[in-house]
């Protein structure tokens, strides 16, 4: 992959990709005299406004203007996803991953209902069943639709003590180590917690009743012994190979890279909470700004080279290259759009080695649904089961606009006393929940779940709530939108 972008745009790559501190060590560089690399792609937005206030990186019009002039990117990028990007960060200066706006969907309309619900509806996050070991033990779909009923399914394959090639059955599985963003955020949604009270004001999450639902459901599996708490510190690979091994009947978390394997998964929706409360998706209904954010270094050599280069990773061509690989081998034309082939989902899976559908700084949600052919298979990022999976609970859900609830950059300044406040609170919230989690009964459960919310408050929770409530109602008023709990 890497040697055909170099053919066509002249341009070789050294990749350094830390595998930790990746922040700490482009810090040092912005305070030391050593050179930034000539490419930047980040997620982290306090990092890219220092860049941007110390003048380290392209405004990308002005890039483009200097040494492109006749780029298709300053006549043909999606006008509410450049309004967004300036008002974050001052100015145009990154290119976003993951385009998927108004404007985008527009340049680039869906080629199918497929794609179009997906982009309505689809989440990373899922609680999904093992459809081969619901069959054997003979567990309808019907019967996984709420709380109650998901909690007798774990206990029922539990003690059948049922196996897969001679190995025991995994009941529950979450997503290790990163659990608390992704099995606990799913539960929260699919039980109705929101970021602001039935009077519309802003709290943080950890105070909605609903969160401490989910708490207790992830309490009682703990305590029946449908997962092991060794699974909460296991890295993404470990959690893959659990999920893959097909020896997993319920798997609650992110759902990336989890339904490639032929392992026939599938969601009942929104796992209903016994309390009766209304499942809830927030999404933004604001053009999103992307996820990885790339820029170019003042300081870059071969600036001409590079807005070439950018040019071709954002083409047609450059996009066909990135998501598919290349045209015979991986993926054939019918109609004009994009029909993967098996060598192609082989490659696609196979991202890390092959390239293929690896470099996300591109990726272009909008174009992808327009270039592309709904799937006629289930397996795949893009196949028929990952759709089922990741739109079932936000279609039988409340949907609320969140825009309003996305804070600026550095609202919270990075050297302030709030911000390490924030930090610590966010630190003893890691352990607390897991303690919570795994308590050794009831009565020390309800004391530890006290001992946090109290803990919480006194380590300016409150204060930190009340800063971004009052910015939450500006934002309200400014773009129209207005946001009231559903069910707290």
């Amino acid at each position: 992959m890497q040697g055909a972008i170099t053919e066509i745009t002249g341009l070789v790559f050294d990749f350094n990709i830390p595998a930790s501190d990746a922040g700490t060590k482009l810090n040092l560089m912005l305070v030391s005299s050593d050179p930034l690399p000539d490419i930047l792609t980040l997620t982290d937005g306090i990092l890219m406004k220092k860049l941007i206030q110390a003048d380290k990186v392209w405004n990308l019009e002005e890039f483009l203007k200097k040494y492109d002039p006749s780029s298709p990117l300053l006549t043909n990028f999606p006008e509410d996803l450049k309004k967004g990007l300036i008002e974050r960060d001052g100015g145009w200066y990154a290119y976003p991953s993951h385009i998927d706006t108004k404007e985008a969907r527009k340049m680039y309309p869906p080629s199918s209902e497929f794609y179009s619900d997906g982009a309505k509806y689809r989440n990373n996050g899922a609680v999904m069943f093992n459809e081969q070991i619901m069959n054997d033990a003979g567990i309808s779909i019907d019967e996984l639709k709420t709380e109650d009923g998901v909690l007798a399914a774990l206990k029922k394959v539990k003690d059948m003590n049922l196996k897969v090639d001679g190995t025991p059955v995994i009941p529950l599985q979450i997503d290790g180590k990163a659990y608390q963003n992704g099995a606990l955020n799913t539960l929260k949604g699919h039980f109705g917690a929101m970021p602001v009270d039935k009077d519309g004001n802003y709290r943080d999450m950890i105070f909605a009743p609903e969160t401490k639902h989910a708490l207790d459901f992830l309490f009682k599996t703990a305590q029946e012994g449908y997962f092991d708490p060794g699974q909460m510190t296991l890295d993404a690979p470990a959690v893959d190979a659990a999920v893959n091994s097909g020896r997993v009947f319920c798997y609650i978390g992110g759902t990336a890279g989890k339904t490639n394997s032929g392992i026939p998964w599938v969601s009942p929706g929104p796992i209903l909470s016994n309390q009766n409360t209304k499942p809830v998706y927030g999404k933004s209904m604001k053009a999103p700004t992307g996820w990885m954010q790339t820029f170019i270094s003042k300081t870059a050599s071969n600036p001409e080279k590079i807005a070439k280069w950018l040019d071709f990773m954002t083409s047609h061509e450059g996009l066909l290259l990135n998501y598919y690989g290349f045209e015979g081998k991986h993926y054939t034309l019918e109609n004009g759009l994009v029909v993967l082939n098996e060598q192609g989902q082989k490659a696609q899976n196979d991202y890390s080695t092959t390239g293929v559908f690896a470099l996300w700084p591109f990726h272009n949600i909008a174009w992808h649904d327009h270039a592309t052919a709904a799937p006629t298979t289930k397996v795949g990022t893009d196949g028929l089961m990952a759709m089922q999976v990741q739109t079932a609970a936000a279609k039988a859900s409340v949907i609320y606009d969140s825009s309003p609830l996305a804070m600026p950059n550095d609202f919270i300044p990075a050297s302030s006393k709030m911000a390490n406040d924030k930090a610590q609170i966010a630190t003893y919230l890691q352990s607390q929940i897991s303690k919570i989690i795994l308590a050794k009964s009831e009565e020390q459960k309800e004391k530890y779940y006290n001992e946090m919310i109290a803990k919480v408050k006194q380590m300016g929770q409150s204060e930190i709530d009340a800063k971004i409530n009052e910015q939450f109602h500006k934002q309200e008023q400014a773009f129209g939108v207005k946001v009231v709990g559903i069910n707290s």
